[in-house]
């Protein structure tokens, strides 16, 4: 289990994150979501230990994050991590070494991971002549390579043509049903409501709405209505109506 606990993380006289809670169980699916500077990716940051939080701290199945959790995990980030000149065999050992993989167990997964996406023939091809929609799919499947039990996907569908996008979409619940946590990062809210377990809304840094997602579809209310459409109950809580 991950619990984020009294989490706060300034820069200078702006506060990014304030006092975020939660807790998110193993095999479920947490969507963190808002508008471009909520604190999305700062939270993930954080979470990984590549910034300090300024207050609280961040736990997983009630240890510290050290190198051997984060072992662990898995990351896709929004900016993305290729080196464009590696083709994506080459950038594959890379970081399956940096995971302590040998080269045969490397390649064997990266070809069926290929083969999930349709695009064997991309084994051998360089990163920087690949479309922005198959770098997406490289990266999804490096931040996944040495098979972590806990993955952080921020915006994993940027860039994705809708076949693919429904590819992702059926390797992440795959995933969760293999016992993985997740949680993701999206700015399309019909994502969200299809694979979501779990809601966090942030809104400049502060949680305005956060629980079960079906429970908050049934009871949020908008206008007095209630079983409102994940996009509609986004606009209106971060808007700050909730």
């Amino acid at each position: 289990m991950l619990e984020v606990k009294n989490v706060t993380k300034e820069f200078g006289t702006k506060k990014a994150v304030s006092n975020l809670n939660f807790k998110l169980e193993n095999g479920r699916i947490l969507g963190l979501v808002g508008r471009n500077g909520a604190g999305k990716s700062t939270t993930f940051r954080m979470i990984l230990q590549i910034i300090e939080p300024t207050e609280g701290n961040v736990t997983y199945d009630g240890k510290e994050i050290t190198q051997e959790v984060l072992d662990k995990f898995g990351y896709l980030p929004e900016e993305g991590s290729l080196i464009p000149a590696y083709t994506v065999l080459e950038l594959c050992e890379y970081y399956g070494s940096l995971k302590l993989m040998d080269s045969k167990e490397i390649r064997d997964i990266l070809i069926s991971w290929l083969e999930k996406f349709h695009i064997e023939e991309y084994l051998n091809k360089k990163v920087k002549d690949l479309s922005k929609g198959n770098r997406q799919k490289i990266q999804f499947i490096v931040s996944n390579l040495h098979n972590p039990e806990f993955l952080i996907l921020d915006e994993p569908f940027s860039g994705l043509d809708p076949i693919s996008v429904e590819e992702l979409k059926k390797c992440i619940l795959e995933l969760k049903a293999a016992g993985k946590t997740i949680i993701f990062s999206s700015h399309r809210m019909d994502h969200v409501e299809e694979l979501c377990d779990e809601l966090i809304i942030l809104n400049e840094g502060k949680t305005v709405l956060q629980g079960n997602l079906q429970e908050i579809i049934q009871t949020y209310e908008i206008n007095g209505k209630t079983n409102n459409s994940v996009n509609d109950i986004f606009i209106h809580a971060a808007s700050g109506n909730e």
